[in-house]
């Protein structure tokens, strides 16, 4: 009998520091790195063992109130990044987020394991950045002002313009990053300190240091291509999936390895309801290449733990994260979907002062556990009706009342209704109230631009910047970006074996992976299935939940509670079923 078993495992751990009296680090060097944006700082640490972390800081431009690239590493993740000779001392600092073109001032503070500091100055001249989709020149509808209320000063721009993607900028407007993975698409996202961006089936991990690791190929799940947008799930990311059977109508949830933790497919979930309900779901849902959903953006809500997919052709449809049960929908009744009573009795109205959106995309979860979205007001393209057009596109944001079965609009920036872009576009909220809006796709064939503008918590317009554009290949969307306190932490990966009792002999293990490749449980289960894990880490940790998943037709369970003693962790599996792939999380 033959079990696959592959631990995916998630850890919170404090070290204990050490004495480091009389120890330093100096600088030796530095080269470019792969971009203007990065440079390579070569140091020494004397002795090797004394060093605990190494912070950097990048001076602002004379005149700039942003607040300056802040980033600390320990000095576990420089070994763990090859960065860190333990035997020589010899240290490679990757700095990031510097001005192209431009002499930096970056100070170093080196932390011993005594807690004391070391400070030290050096000074990077970088070449300049060439493009030709205009990032380096945008126009200042409004620079930015001298207010430092707002409360992100960085934000990535996700673009298919030019061979850099996604690209970084400040709000004063200067670009501070781009993507070094030669891969340029709109879909990409933040998660884990990296960026994440794919090209047809295949996703890639950028590091902020210009490093980049080709994670998967998705081809052999049934893959044709991804589209729109990464967005946060409640493990791991949200991806849009194209199939050889459905169009944009696909979601996934990936750990930060690339592996599939969970899939939605809206033809199945919505066909079901429909059915359930009395409705012909083929008047509706239809096959690839008819994009009758066009699914453009996820989110995860955690205070119920529901599954909210934007939906731009139909509405926003929430989903019970577990079961896929549709919980409500919010959309304009005016289309097509509304003519079915089985998705209409899913339907909340709309309160008072309050319109539906219309072709909405950018989903997202607000602080106060609201909806925000950007309301293109664009009308249906692949159903009839269409519904309506408000010829006029504003971010919005909703509560949703679940009891009452009512969506009531809590905020809007409507601008005077003087812009419209029908497609594309984002808002996204960073501190409570501050928001960051990108007008995507401006204007016509004969004049398209994008703007971006930040708003800060009282409503100020804090920046204001236009860019010409072809479509939305200049910033379909934007979200805000935290370089001023950035932090990259790492502990000995954990280990996890399978463990057996052998009678009289004790038990033996077979060693697990927690990354890569599964790793083969030849042992048999039992009538019921029964295996034990045991994972150890590297120092004493918490676990808030477990659970397994397991492989395409086969059953794993958990049987009771993981039992935590110090840095070990066991979990008990049950219901264990033969010849597959399973998960633990």
């Amino acid at each position: 009998m033959k079990i696959l078993l592959l631990a995916i495992l998630f850890i919170s751990a404090w070290l204990l520091p050490a004495n480091s009296d009389g120890a330093s680090v100096i600088v030796n060097g530095q080269t470019a790195g792969p971009t203007p944006f990065i440079a390579n700082v070569q140091l020494t640490a004397n002795p090797p063992a004394s060093v605990k972390s190494i912070n950097f800081k990048i001076t602002p431009k004379a005149g700039s109130v942003t607040r300056p690239v802040n980033v600390t590493n320990s000095i576990d993740y420089l070994r763990s990044r090859g960065y860190f000779n333990s035997q020589t001392g010899a240290i490679l600092l990757p700095v990031f987020g510097l001005y192209a073109n431009f002499t930096n001032t970056v100070t170093l503070a080196y932390t011993f394991t005594d807690n004391s500091v070391q400070m030290a100055t050096v000074m990077i001249s970088t070449s300049a950045f060439s493009t030709s989709c205009g990032y380096n020149t945008p126009t200042a509808v409004q620079a930015r002002t001298g207010s430092t209320a707002l409360s992100y000063d960085y934000m990535i721009l996700k673009n298919t313009c030019g061979s850099y993607s996604p690209i970084i900028i400040d709000t004063d407007g200067q670009v501070r990053w781009v993507g070094t993975a030669g891969v340029t698409n709109l879909a990409s996202g933040l998660f884990q300190n990296s960026i994440y961006i794919v090209n047809a089936a295949v996703i890639y991990r950028i590091e902020f240091d210009g490093t980049f690791t080709q994670l998967r190929n998705y081809s052999s799940d049934g893959v044709v291509d991804f589209h729109h947008n990464i967005d946060f799930g409640k493990r791991g990311i949200l991806l849009g999936v194209d199939t050889a059977a459905q169009t944009e109508a696909v979601t996934w949830e990936v750990d930060g390895l690339g592996n599939i933790l969970k899939t939605w497919n809206m033809a199945d979930i919505i066909t079901a309801a429909m059915t359930a309900g009395g409705d012909n779901a083929s008047l509706f849902v239809k096959s690839s290449p008819n994009d009758w959903f066009h699914n453009n953006a996820n989110t995860y809500k955690r205070s119920d733990d529901s599954l909210l997919v934007s939906s731009r052709e139909n509405f926003v449809i929430a989903l019970d994260y577990q079961t896929s049960a549709i919980k409500w929908i919010l959309g304009d009744p005016n289309k097509h979907w509304h003519q079915f009573p089985s998705l209409v009795a899913y339907a909340l109205t709309a309160g008072t002062n309050t319109l539906y959106p219309i072709g909405e995309h950018a989903i997202s979860i607000t602080q106060d556990d609201n909806l925000l979205l950007f309301d293109n007001g664009k009308s249906s393209l692949n159903h009839t009706p269409a519904g309506l057009d408000r010829f006029y596109s504003a971010p919005r944001k909703f509560q949703i009342n679940t009891q009452s079965k009512v969506a009531t609009e809590l905020w809007n920036y409507q601008a005077n209704q003087s812009f419209y872009s029908p497609f594309c576009a984002s808002v996204y909220e960073d501190s409570p109230l501050n928001y960051l809006v990108d007008y995507a796709f401006l204007g016509n064939s004969a004049a398209m631009y994008t703007e971006v503008l930040g708003l800060d918590s009282v409503g100020n317009k804090i920046f204001h910047y236009h860019y010409p554009a072809l479509g939305c290949d200049i910033s379909w969307n934007a979200f805000p970006i935290h370089f001023e306190q950035m932090s990259f932490t790492t502990l000995a990966p954990p280990t996890a074996v399978s463990r057996k009792p052998h009678g009289a002999a004790g038990s033996f293990d077979i060693v697990l992976p927690v990354a890569g490749n599964a790793g083969v449980e030849c042992r048999s289960g039992g009538t019921n299935g029964d295996y034990k894990i045991v994972a150890t880490f590297a120092a004493p940790v918490t676990i808030t939940s477990a659970s397994v998943t397991p492989g395409s037709g086969g059953s794993a369970s958990l049987s009771g509670s993981p039992v935590i003693s110090g840095n070990n962790v066991t979990v008990n599996l049950t219901n264990v079923s033969n010849a597959q792939t399973i998960m633990l999380n």
